[in-house]
């Protein structure tokens, strides 16, 4: 996340001060929440589910359902649902009190942080999350963009979250994210407290970001990847969370400019093996 509407790699910065490129650490701590299965039920082989559900191997699922097979699980959704916030009969969750929800409507999902409004400090870094539950800790997760007419005076970012938990005034996981230019795109840990991060890595996308192109991220073990399109723009290794799942998130920089569905997400898929 880069600070203050500007959209170079240097990232931002923590409660109390700015960092440099790579900079911000505290501890955090980990937290429960997001271990259970989602909501929705399972069919059995063959069966289609509604919107949240799960099928069993060879079923066919609608925007919001999971399937699994061979031991692995998927969840792909095409957001056709209109929630506020974003739930697809309880597959969503968001605990955290000091952040900002996930809406979806006409196929895309999207972040709600304030329009035209200046944040400082902690609270400026309220980026909107949602993820779902049941994962191992191997993931995989896959976006599509939808990139509208956008304000360049504020930075936006589309992230894909990993190993995530959250509960009132804690978030820990992973961020994968991209700007809308593709000026950067960072791996950023997690630690806690809202304001409270850690870059891990950073590179950009040359050519940037246009709609329609693909966001992919994955961690197995320790190694952590951010693929724009097939291609590998960022890797890190990181220890810190073991457990932990798939989700999403947008960040609209400290100035609020722009409109809420100009940077967001028209499908997302997420699998372990």
């Amino acid at each position: 996340m880069s600070s203050g509407g500007a959209t170079s790699s240097g990232g931002k910065a923590s409660a109390g001060g700015a960092t440099s490129s790579g900079g911000k650490a505290s501890a955090g701590g980990a937290t429960s929440s997001g271990g259970a299965t989602s909501s929705g039920g399972k069919a059995s082989a063959g069966a289609a589910t509604s919107s949240g559900g799960k099928a069993s191997a060879g079923g066919a699922t609608s925007s919001g359902g999971a399937t699994s097979s061979d031991g692995g699980l998927m969840y792909t959704t095409d957001f056709d649902l209109t929630e506020s916030p974003l739930s697809e009969n309880g597959a969503w969750h968001h605990d955290g009190l000091d952040w900002t929800r996930v809406d979806s409507a006409s196929g895309l999902a999207f972040g709600t942080q304030g329009l035209g409004v200046s944040r400082s400090g902690p609270a400026g870094y309220d980026d909107s999350y949602a993820y779902l539950s049941g994962f191992p800790p191997d993931q995989h997760a896959t976006a599509v963009v939808h990139l509208g007419t956008i304000d360049g005076s504020c930075t936006h970012e589309v992230e894909i979250l990993l190993r995530w938990a959250d509960s009132a005034h804690v978030a820990r996981g992973y961020e994968c994210n991209v700007a809308f230019d593709g000026s950067y795109a960072q791996i950023v840990r997690w630690n806690g407290a809202v304001g409270d991060f850690t870059y891990l890595n950073s590179g950009n996308v040359p050519g940037g970001i246009h709609d329609g192109d693909t966001v992919s991220a994955s961690i197995i073990g320790t190694r952590i990847a951010l693929s724009v399109n097939g291609v590998e723009r960022a890797t890190a290794q990181d220890s810190t969370y073991t457990t932990g799942n798939p989700g999403i998130g947008f960040w609209r920089g400290t100035s609020g400019c722009g409109s809420r569905a100009d940077y967001g997400f028209t499908r997302f898929t997420a699998s372990a093996p």
